[in-house]
Order: C-alpha cells, then structure tokens, then sequence
C-alpha cells in the first residue's frame, strides 16, 4: 500500500486520506458520498487537487495530492499491453468548481487507458457538479468523450458499463464479436426464467445443466449461470431490468462475451438485452442449431441445418443486431446458413423456398425408399429418445456398426440405416436425431425429413438414460415429440439403458418396474447386458404384426390362392375379370417375396 505525501500538508489530513485507501463503496457506486464529503470538505481546506483511484469493483487503491490544477497518478496499476481498458477509475477534484474535464485530463485517460476520468467541481459558493469522461467508439477507435452530472445521483447512474463493454470490443479488435478473438473460446452468462406455478417436466436447475452442456457442445466455456423466478417473463428484457442491471456487473467483472438465454427470445428481447449489455446475445434454439450446424455431415442433414437456420433467421432479422452485424465466427453463427447474414427477407425467403424444394425431392425419394420396403415385407425399427441417452451404442450393438459414439449432445444428427445382425433377425434399424426439452417447432419441421424413419417405422425404441435422475421428464418430453410429428399412435418399446451405472437395488427397481409394464426392458448397451433378450422381443413383436396387402390371383392359379388362404387372413374377395382379387392381412412369415407380381393398388 502506497501512503500519501504531500509537502506543507497537515500530518491529520495525510491520515485521513491514507486511511480511504483499501475501503470499497458499496453497490460498485463510482462514488459514495462518504468519500465525496472528504474529496470536497479538503480540497476546500487545501486549495488543491485531490485524486483517488479506485478498482472496476470501487475499491480505492490509490490517493494524491497535487497542486490547484494538476495531481500526480500512479503508474504502478497500468498494463500497458493489455487486450482491452485498463480497470482503473479516476476522480480528482477541480478547485474553483469547474466539472469539465481538462486537456490533462484527456491525455491521462487515453494514455492509461482508464474506465473513466471522473473531475468533481468544488467552488466555495457553488453547487457540487460533476463532468464524466468515458471511452466512446467512433469509426473502429476509442477516444474519450465528456458528460456533466449535476447530482451524485446522477452520476452514479451513469450507464459506465455499456461504454466499457463497447470500448473493449473495439480494442480487441473485433468490434460486434463480444470478446471472442479469432481461436478463443466464448465464455458464456446462462440465464433462465422459471414462470412461478406453471413450469412443468424438467426443472429450472436440471434445464439450466442442460443448456450448459448445449454450449459446452458448441465449445463455449460457461462463466456464470443467473436464474430468476417471476409471475411471467419479461417481454423486453427476458428477464427484469433490475436482474439484468445486476448481469452488467457479472458481465464486466467476469469478461463475459456471450449470453445465453434458456428459452426462445423475440427480436425485440435480443436487441434489448444487447443494448444494454452490448454483448451478443442467443437463446436456445440458437445454441442448438449451431451444434446442428456442426454435427450434420449428409447433404440431407445440411440442408434441413439451413433450412431451420433461414427460418429463425427470418423471424427474427429485426433483433439479431450484434449477431447479424457479425463478420467473425462465434457459437450460433457457423453452419450453411452463415453465407448470407446481412441479406434482406426477400432474399431469406429465395433461400427458404428453393431449399424446401429440395428437401421435398429429398422426401420424396425417401417415401419411394419406404414404400419398397414395405412393398418387399421388410419391417424396420427406429431408435428414439432423448438426446445422449445411449441410442448410437445400441445401435452399433444391433447391427454390429461403427456409428460415431461420444458423449456430448446431438452427436448423432444424421438418420442412419443398417441391417440387424443376422442371428438377431431380419429387419433394418435406423438411428435418429436425439429429442431434447424445448426442441424449437421450425427445427422439427425442417427435419421431417430425418424424422420420417420414425413416422414410417414399425417399432420404436424408446432408449432412457435411466441412470439421468430426470429420466421421467425426459420420457414425457420425448413422448410429446412423438405426438408433435403425427407419431404417438406407434407401437413403443421402453429400453431402460446404462443399468451399469445404477446400484443394485436401483436397478433391481427398474427390472420390477419393466416386468409390470409389459412392453419395457432393462439394459446395458455398453456393457452388452441384456442385448439378446432385447432381440427377441424386438423379433416377437414384428412377428406379431400385420400388413394388409392387395393381390389379383389369376383363376387359373388354384395353388396361389390356396397358399393365401393357408398364410394369410382374408379380409375381402372379388371376382374380377383378369382373376380373384383379394386383400388380405398377412405377418412375418408371409412369403411375400412370392406374391409380389400378383399385388395391385388397394381400391
């Protein structure tokens, strides 16, 4: 700790400025009015200028004395090669009363690099004014602009940090990028709002985890987390101004670039919460689409990322400012879709349409894969649930594969097809995009395409991290999914995966709980436990299903129809001209293979 000195000053005015240093002004006020009564009642004493320097978090660390119209700084707190404001606050005092900042001034605070010079005007028969100079951007520099408060008030209201953000974007050479230099990871500020009486499925904490997870997948580091629980969220800011006031501290203490935003935020909430924190801000759906954006490896898979890109991009072209006016990287901005960030809607909407058509022809090429199937009896099972649950395990088990396995969110984003293991029975399982809470509607629009294997499918397996202590909300969102893309009638199989991770009698709970259901099952992919009896019921079930097909039997053909009769169950018969037509319900040991020049379009 440096003490004052000063020639000719009384030794019980040094004690008392010595002792300011180390106190920090409560609620970071860039000036309390204990320590205005000092600077003011002394300068008026002395005659002379009185200066302290203070921390981004108002703790005083420095104080001088100088003479009526200069005082002495120190040096000794100044990095000089820093990316970004050196987090030093100056207030000195002016005698005589004038608050405008000096040409001294000036220069002091852009050599230093200071948050801001703060000159307080003491005159003997004057009111107390106050002039600010704070770090302003004008075409890509930082230069030092003043302003004039006539309270302390005032002046404490001063929005210092919304200069200090947009100053350090600047110096740091990336002006509209938050602080995310080019091979820097974004430190992100989670926030999340919990509407109070009318959440349901995942909590606020374990959905908070969640996004965590979502922006560690994105490779962005998670500085702070700030949740808040109100009547409804707020329309302009998300959460209240008040919190978002108290986000500005967290925002320049913690050097955050980004924040994240739990829910789906309009146009108007991003562009106020950015302007007011000046950091980049995203929600959600965002998030996710950057991980889409990342994950998808197919044409099919980068399209439907596009798609779902220019969508939200579309409704939203009015709010994303700094996330719009971008010409760096960063989560949320990677992907396809980023060629064209500053078009207009017009040009969004060339861009929606001409991709939709090709995701239509993408469609329809599907639907001709699954009508062959269908056509040829062969029945196939589709792995659902919530994302890391465990499916690209089991599904590299079943079908003896080596689907990319990692833990992390929506590894698996393009569908997958392959043909169970010959020993395991004669059908094809498909692996699909994992379901997660909150999964943004264009998003499964645009990925009807990936999710068609589902619709289309004959049995779904519903694999549940059963070791995940939320695993009944993550059913339930997973089941509502189902319901959102025309697929909640479909034969379901529970598959209680990673069993290996639970104690005995936890799992031993589980097993029971399967029993009684019936149409459930425990296992382990990774550890291969219970995988053969997985099969047979997985084969049971297809075995027990039926496919009404359509045949025209020519009368001359007595054994065919003979073996129809015996195979199949007939519905309908007609007697037409070119022979017996006839619909019938038939299962897995139909040979429908036989048949297949006698089938005919149902009527």
């Amino acid at each position: 700790m440096t003490e004052v000195k000063a020639e000719g000053v009384r030794r019980s005015i040094l004690e008392e400025l010595n002792k300011l240093i180390g106190y920090t002004m409560e609620n970071q006020v860039l000036l309390d009015e204990d320590v205005l009564a000092v600077l003011v009642r002394l300068t008026k004493t002395l005659g002379r200028e009185i200066l302290v320097m203070t921390n981004d978090k108002s703790k005083i660390e420095y104080v001088g004395i100088g003479d009526a119209s200069k005082v002495p700084l120190d040096h000794s707190r100044v990095q000089e090669n820093r990316k970004g404001l050196n987090r030093i606050r100056v207030i000195h005092t002016h005698p005589g009363g004038n608050p405008h900042l000096s040409e001294e001034d000036f220069s002091a605070s852009d050599h230093l690099s200071v948050e801001c010079m703060v000159a307080v005007g003491v005159g003997e028969d004057k009111p107390v004014l106050f002039g600010i100079g704070a770090p302003v951007v004008k075409d890509g520099q930082v230069v030092y602009g003043m302003g004039i408060c006539e309270s302390l008030g005032q002046l404490n209201r001063f929005p210092l940090e919304n200069y200090v953000l947009a100053a350090n974007r600047a110096l740091r050479r990336d002006p509209g990028a938050g602080f995310d230099l080019e091979g820097e990871r974004e430190r992100a500020l989670l926030i999340g709002v919990e509407v109070n009486g009318s959440r349901g499925g995942i909590d606020l904490e374990e959905s908070m985890e969640e996004l965590a997870r979502l922006v560690e997948t994105a490779e962005g580091d998670v500085a702070e987390v700030v949740t808040q629980h109100r009547p409804q969220v707020d329309p302009v800011f998300y959460v209240g101004r008040g919190k978002l006031l108290e986000i500005l501290k967290i925002i320049q203490n913690k050097d955050i670039n980004l924040i994240v935003a739990n829910d789906e935020l309009s146009a108007n909430q991003i562009g106020n919460i950015e302007g007011i924190t000046g950091v980049k801000t995203i929600d959600r759906t965002t998030i996710i689409l950057d991980i889409f954006a990342r994950q998808a490896k197919t044409r099919e898979g980068k399209l439907q990322v596009e798609l779902a890109q220019q969508k939200y991009r579309l409704s939203h072209l009015k709010g994303l400012g700094i996330v719009l006016s971008r010409t760096g990287g960063g989560i949320g901005t990677r992907g396809p879709g980023e060629k064209k960030l500053e078009t207009d809607r017009r040009h969004i909407r060339r861009q929606i349409d001409e991709l939709e058509r090709k995701n239509a022809k993408i469609n329809q090429t599907n639907e001709l894969n699954a009508k062959g199937r269908k056509k040829n009896n062969i029945r196939t099972v589709s792995l659902i649930g919530y994302t890391n649950s465990g499916k690209s395990t089991l599904f590299n088990v079943l079908t003896e594969s080596d689907a990319v396995i990692k833990d992390g969110l929506f590894i698996t984003l393009d569908s997958t097809i392959r043909k169970v293991r010959p020993e395991a029975g004669d059908y094809l399982v498909s692996d699909t995009v994992g379901f997660i809470e909150k999964l943004p509607h264009e998003l499964i629009k645009a990925f009807k395409t990936t999710l068609k294997e589902v619709e289309t499918a004959d049995l779904l397996l519903h694999v549940v991290d059963a070791s995940n202590p939320n695993y009944k909300s993550q059913i339930e969102v997973v089941n509502q999914v189902l319901r959102d893309i025309g697929s909640g009638h479909k034969k379901v199989l529970m598959v209680y995966n990673k069993m290996d991770r639970l104690p005995p009698e936890e799992r031993e709970r589980f097993e029971n709980r399967a029993a009684r259901a019936g149409d459930a099952i425990c296992i382990s992919a990774r550890e291969k436990w219970h995988i053969g009896a997985l099969t047979e019921i997985i084969d049971g079930d297809l075995r027990g299903m039926s496919l009404e097909k359509t045949y025209c039997i020519p009368y001359e053909d007595s054994r065919a129809m003979a073996v129809l009769h015996e195979k199949s169950t007939v519905l309908d018969t007609r007697y037409d001209e070119g022979g017996t037509r006839v619909r019938v319900s038939i299962n897995a040991d139909f040979p429908a293979h036989q048949y297949e020049k006698y089938e005919v379009e149902a009527e």
